[in-house]
C-alpha cells in the first residue's frame, strides 16, 4: 500500500499506524491487533501536524517493510515535531526527513 503525494493541513498525527488504538481516555492496552502489516510506503508527505507527534508507529506485530520517504511535516505550535515507534524498523529514504526518525 502507497501513500503519495499528499499535503496535511493541521492534522493530528498526519502519519500513523495504530495497532493498540483506544477511543478512551483511560485504557489498558491488555489486547492488540495480531495483524501483520507489511509493505506500507509513505512517500512525498507534506504539511502541519496539530499535534507534537507527526509519525506514529505502534505496531502489535513487528510491522515489516514499512518506508517512509521525503517526509516533511511541521508542528503547527511551538517547538518541533516528533516520531513515535513501536515494534516497527522503518526504513527513512529521500532528501526531506522531518521529524526526525526513530531511534
Amino acid at each position: 500500500m502507497v501513500f503519495e503525494n499528499m499535503v496535511m493541513k493541521d492534522v493530528q498525527n498526519p502519519i500513523i499506524i495504530d495497532q493498540k488504538y483506544c477511543p478512551y481516555y483511560n485504557c489498558e492496552h491488555k489486547y492488540v491487533s495480531g495483524v501483520t502489516i507489511k509493505d506500507i510506503t509513505f512517500r512525498n508527505i507534506k504539511g502541519t501536524s496539530s499535534l507534537p507527534v507527526a509519525v506514529m508507529l505502534r505496531c502489535g506485530v513487528s510491522c515489516q517493510g514499512v518506508v517512509l520517504q521525503d517526509v516533511d511535516l511541521k508542528y503547527k505550535g511551538q517547538g518541533g515535531t516528533s516520531s513515535k515507534c513501536e515494534n516497527v524498523k522503518a526504513k527513512y529514504v529521500g532528501f526531506h526527513q522531518y521529524p526526525k526518525p526513530c531511534a
